[in-house]
């Protein structure tokens, strides 16, 4: 899903912004909620917005809006919701989602994250934190989403499940062709996975485009007080002022084998 703002006027700022297709963008900065908001179509601004090549108007809004599934930093609470299983199928009532055999869109939901059909019975409040964020997921793909935005992507996973969710993140751009946004302050969850950037202060985009070149001005995202990856910022006080000829890389390993080279 390709969204692209020109000249957009939202919460009294002008924006110009793109998603690119097929790609995981990171979203960061004092007013990322805001973004996320706008991002997540919560309402119509003024000006042009195109999904797809297509112009978004109010006749058509709702419909792009049910493209898009989002997940908050945490698991929404209801009162007459217990069970992952009344979770899921409230989902599918609350959105009036056309879905030709429920039982087993949901079973699929949760295979795809990693968990076992007799989560379905499970007690939502005896679930650890970590199995809730893991359920959101499932959620989130009961729609047949185009773009998924996820708040905190890896709040309280453990470096196993981590990995396996952005091992799921991959597949679902790589294979089912869905957008990916990542909402945090964690400069180094998004550096590490994350295509584009989008980092904002004060209602406004300071910087967007590629990470890794985005991320490399030091100087620029301290003036601006954005949060800097650490293997970022062990790179630039080497290069500054030990005049060490490294890199920027991504992977601490290659820092290594530039510094036995250089050094």
């Amino acid at each position: 899903m390709e969204m692209k703002f020109v000249n957009y006027t939202y919460n009294d700022n002008i924006i110009d912004l793109e998603i690119f297709d097929h790609t995981i963008t990171g979203l960061t900065g004092n007013s990322k909620e805001e973004f996320f908001d706008l991002l997540a179509l919560k309402k119509l601004g003024k000006g042009q917005l195109t999904i797809t090549g297509t112009k978004v108007t109010k006749d058509n809004f709702a419909f792009y809006k049910r493209k898009i599934s989002v997940i908050k930093k945490e698991l929404s609470s209801v009162s007459f919701i217990t069970t992952v299983k009344d979770l899921m199928n409230y989902t599918i009532r609350i959105y009036n989602l056309s879905i030709k055999d429920c039982d087993k869109k949901i079973k699929d939901s949760l295979k795809i994250v990693g968990l076992e059909e007799n989560y379905l019975d499970r007690q939502i409040s005896t679930l650890s934190s970590s199995e809730k964020k893991l359920v959101q997921y499932a959620v989130s793909l009961i729609s047949n989403p185009e773009l998924i935005i996820i708040e905190e992507p890896f709040r309280y996973l453990d470096n196993k499940n981590e990995k396996k969710m952005i091992m799921l993140l991959q597949r679902l751009k790589e294979q089912f062709n869905i957008n990916i946004i990542l909402v945090s302050n964690d400069s180094n969850i998004l550096y590490k996975y994350t295509d584009n950037i989008i980092m904002t202060k004060n209602g406004n985009i300071i910087i967007q485009g590629d990470t890794t070149t985005s991320y490399q001005r030091v100087d620029f995202l301290r003036r601006n007080k954005i949060d800097i990856p650490e293997i970022i910022e062990f790179t630039y006080l080497a290069k500054k002022k030990k005049n060490v000829k490294i890199d920027y890389h991504k992977d601490i390993r290659d820092i290594i084998k530039d510094i036995y080279k250089h050094v």
